[in-house]
């Protein structure tokens, strides 16, 4: 029998070898222990290998006395173990693999999987079946690492008790009422792990994990026929076991009739929401055969629809549609409600919803579609891209769906055109009419929103709503008094520099990567912290301009002509600057400086006493929220002192147009530098430059720079609403010899960083969780400045603290030349995607002139892989921690 299964194996691997240049060859098989895999050959993926295992067992599979056990089990397999006596974690980490980098491990409802990426690629297959083959076999766990690895579990519950945490457990609960989804989060309560013993640990185990309840993927530059050897001579003595039975109804959610409503609430919300949820069922849509992408191409069809619709109506609204059980759907409106007004919110919602009905589907809307994805359709096989491979193998394969071959790609189009109006119209309906309607209203605790109406709508109302937007707002043409005033261009390159009569810059590259759109970031060095300003009151101002139409406009046709000129529009404010961010088709280049230019010279303030008493209402709640005295503390531990803020509601509700509009022009008033990067001929962008910025009025400003403490401290806050101690440090240092080589090499190095407190603080010490540290360059303040976070219990948050800075401040004695060519293949690898990103190049750009006044960054890119050795390494490594100016806050339980 396994001459046999040898020879089918390899006749599917011989099959695969006429795949066509620029394409992954798959196979699959099974062994005879009833393991599954699947093998991907990417011809570009170099000596890089992905893999992933999956025990096909999850929190929704826990019976009532397991709770929490399919996570408990997900990190125990990383324990002592016969093969690994010093712990599979550990001996990982000693062979030079990080933890999140090269290793990792999830646990959701229906799964737990195992994620490999060997350091050294391809040559390490081996190694990672070895690591797959541990999780695998049979054992006991260890006592004495139960009690250890308890307290990271912890950790890792701990740090999920955040207040989005909080509001998004109770969304999910009523969304999967009546189902075992809904019963508690994937880690479990705090109750259910402390009491875990470890007999039940090892009989979960023993209950799921068999080779026939596993599923194994293997991807890269790889031979499927020695691959699928490999795997056969690893894996294949591992036994199957009996699976437990599942009663599939349990995994349903359990759908009513009717309107029913749920409430999400928690102490610490300031956000008032307000959902129309529909649920039903949809066991067709999910089946893997010809008619179940029948279903899912008619669902597309009528999502698009639907999402027509909304924008159409100009609400802002966004549509959420997806699986909730095997053969359960959901779609929702979600939208934004004001401070007790959710029944407001209601009736918006309930019109949209009548709107939709009453505005079926046309044959042309139709017809529009389908050709759309007739053109995305194309039979081609999968891309030679391992990137793309990994997602379709997390997202479509391991979820149990079709993977777009070419020949499940000409299923799928041979049925696109049996979708017709009708259909797609009765698709609508049957959702939009689904008896299960769930209405799901966020609010403060102190609020008591009004029951929402489910009366019938006033049928005066509902053809109000259903009236489309008339037409045709515009921005008038600028004549333009400004001018350029000097001209610099750098042909190596292709940058070109413009000064503004007004002051105003502009730096300009021409790169391939644009593709025929324009990527724009204006910047100005004045933020809300800016002297002449008061800083929350810029704040509201800021967000109530930033939100608000240009005049002529509303908001709903703001919406609606951005979306045809195909503008992209953000706008960002920090304490010492001001970014908006934009891209745009060349063609709409000039309605997009338009739209700029009416923020800078004719703001506008819609809505802008409703925004003033929502903030109002915010601010108490805020203020006595975790988070707000989190942040409070925060920033007495930086700055001395704390921002400046509105000593109650009724300052803010004091404040007038009039001096909204005096802090905008103050903000808006200092000079701002202009990047663009795009493939048009520079001549027409220079012409419109000019029209429409270099006139703006401007003043010069005195940039204040906020004054960070000095010295090193250690303070302890009982704030906290868990029974843990989050630790958040902070350390600055002055730098002044910036050169492209340190920008590149400093996010690298927080890389090794990670790995390294995670080594420490996670695998040795077994006692922390969340482990995150960042460093951020500041070159035009001259320095750098860095955080670290992660959480612990409160007795040991001390000690664990110095360990952490311990590790910081070694660091760059500690890096081996090993660490230092991994890290240079690692830029290599990142670069060739970074280089294809014109968001990349833009902010490579901008980075570059604001430092140096030039373009010498994008000059030296080609020569920085050479400069990440490990001499140079180390001494940037100095760079990311400062014992002298390391201020830590120890935010302990409340007691």
């Amino acid at each position: 029998m396994l001459f046999i299964r040898l020879i089918l194996i390899m006749s599917v691997v011989s099959a695969t070898l006429f795949v066509h240049a620029g394409e992954t060859a798959h196979i699959q098989g099974k062994l005879a222990n009833g393991l599954a895999y699947h093998i991907f050959h990417v011809p570009s993926a170099d000596k890089r290998l992905v893999l992933r295992l999956q025990v096909n067992v999850g929190a929704a599979d826990e019976n009532e006395e397991e709770e929490g056990l399919a996570h408990i089990v997900e990190h125990m397999v990383f324990q002592s173990a016969p093969d690994f006596p010093s712990g599979l974690s550990d001996t990982l980490n000693g062979q030079g693999w990080q933890l999140g980098r090269h290793y990792n491990a999830q646990t959701g409802y229906y799964f737990t999987r195992y994620l490999l990426t060997p350091p050294q690629g391809k040559k390490q297959l081996g190694n990672a079946l070895a690591v797959y083959r541990q999780i695998l076999s049979p054992r006991s766990f260890s006592p004495a690492d139960w009690t250890k690895e308890k307290q990271v579990i912890l950790s890792e519950w701990r740090q999920q008790q955040t207040l989005e945490g909080r509001l998004k457990r109770q969304e999910h609960a009523l969304l999967y009422s009546g189902s075992r989804q809904a019963r508690y989060a994937p880690i479990g309560s705090k109750t259910a792990i402390e009491n875990a013993r470890i007999e039940a640990i090892d009989a979960f185990r023993q209950k799921w994990y068999g080779s026939n309840n596993a599923v194994l993927v293997v991807m890269g530059d790889i031979d499927p026929e020695k691959t699928a050897t490999a795997i056969e001579t690893s894996l294949g003595r591992l036994k199957p076991i009996p699976l437990p039975e599942r009663r599939l109804e349990e995994y349903e959610p359990v759908l009513k009739t009717g309107w029913h409503t749920g409430y999400v609430r928690d102490k610490d919300n300031t956000d008032h929401k307000i959902a129309l949820v529909f649920r039903f069922g949809n066991a067709l849509s999910q089946s893997n055969n010809t008619e179940g992408y029948y279903q899912r191409l008619l669902d597309n069809f009528a999502a698009y629809i639907i999402h027509r619709r909304i924008e159409q109506s100009g609400q802002p609204v966004s549509l959420k549609s997806g699986n909730i059980g095997k053969k359960t759907g959901s779609l929702g409106f979600y939208m934004d409600a004001a401070p007790n007004r959710h029944a407001a919110a209601t009736d918006n919602l309930r019109e949209l919803h009548q709107h939709i009905l009453q505005q079926p589907a046309t044959d042309e809307e139709v017809a529009a579609y389908r050709k759309i994805l007739h053109g995305n359709m194309k039979p081609t096989g999968l891309a030679d891209d391992l990137n793309q491979t990994v997602l379709l193998v997390d997202n479509i394969l391991l979820n149990g769906k079709p993977l777009p071959t070419v020949e499940n790609r000409k299923t799928e189009r041979g049925q696109l055109y049996r979708i017709n109006v009708a259909a797609v119209n009765k698709r609508i309906g049957e959702w939009l009419n689904a008896d299960d309607k769930l209405l799901i209203i966020q609010a403060s605790n102190s609020e008591k929103p009004v029951p929402p109406n489910i009366n019938p709508l006033p049928a005066g109302k509902l053809k109000a709503a259903t009236q489309p937007v008339i037409g045709k707002p515009f921005f008038a043409v600028h004549k333009g008094q400004g001018r350029i005033v000097s001209e610099g261009y750098d042909s190596d390159n292709k940058v070109s520099y413009l000064q503004f009569e007004n002051g105003d810059k502009a730096v300009l590259l021409q790169h391939p990567s644009a593709n025929g759109k324009l990527y724009f970031k204006a910047v100005s060095e004045t933020g809300y912290l800016h002297s002449d300003v008061n800083a929350w009151q810029a704040q509201l101002a800021a967000k109530i301009i930033a939100n608000s139409a240009p005049a002529g406009f509303t908001a709903t046709q703001l919406k609606q002509w951005q979306q045809q000129q195909g503008i992209k529009f953000a706008y960002q404010l920090s304490g010492d600057k001001q970014i908006t961010g934009a891209q745009v088709p060349q063609a709409g280049f000039e309605k997009l400086l338009q739209l700029y230019r009416s923020r800078q010279t004719a703001p506008t303030t819609d809505n802008w006493q409703e925004t003033l008493e929502a903030e109002a209402v915010k601010l108490l709640i805020y203020l006595q929220s975790v988070p707000g005295r989190q942040e409070l503390e925060l920033e007495q531990l930086r700055f001395g002192v704390p921002e400046s803020r509105p000593a109650n509601g009724d300052e803010i509700r004091a404040l007038d147009r009039g001096e909204l509009l005096n802090q905008w022009q103050k903000l808006v008033s200092s000079p701002v530098n202009y990047y663009i990067v795009s493939n048009m001929p520079s001549e027409k962008i220079k012409t419109l430059l000019a029209q429409y910025l270099a006139d703006i009025p401007r003043s010069t400003a005195v940039h204040s720079v906020p004054a960070l403490q000095e010295g090193a401290t250690l303070r302890r806050a009982p704030i906290n609403d868990t029974d843990g101690t989050d630790i958040n440090a902070w350390s600055w240092q002055a730098f002044y010899d910036w050169t492209p080589d340190t920008s590149e090499q400093i996010p690298l190095l927080v890389n090794l960083a990670n790995a390294r407190l995670k080594d420490e603080l996670r695998s040795r010490r077994q006692s922390a969780y969340g482990v995150k540290f960042t460093a951020m360059p500041q070159p035009s303040h001259n320095r750098v400045e860095s955080n670290l976070f992660f959480s612990t219990t409160p007795e040991r948050a001390a000690e664990a603290w110095q360990a952490a800075q311990q590790v910081l401040t070694r660091l760059p004695e500690n890096i081996s030349k090993t660490e230092a060519y991994n890290l240079q293949r690692l830029f290599i690898e990142q670069e060739a995607k970074r280089r294809q990103n014109p968001e990349v190049w833009l902010e490579r750009l901008a980075a570059s002139h604001r430092h140096y006044g030039d373009a010498r960054y994008l000059g030296r890119l080609p020569e920085l892989h050479r400069t990440i050795i490990q001499t140079r390494l180390r001494q940037t490594a100095k760079l990311l921690w400062s014992e002298q100016n390391a201020r830590a806050l120890l935010i302990d339980p409340q007691k």
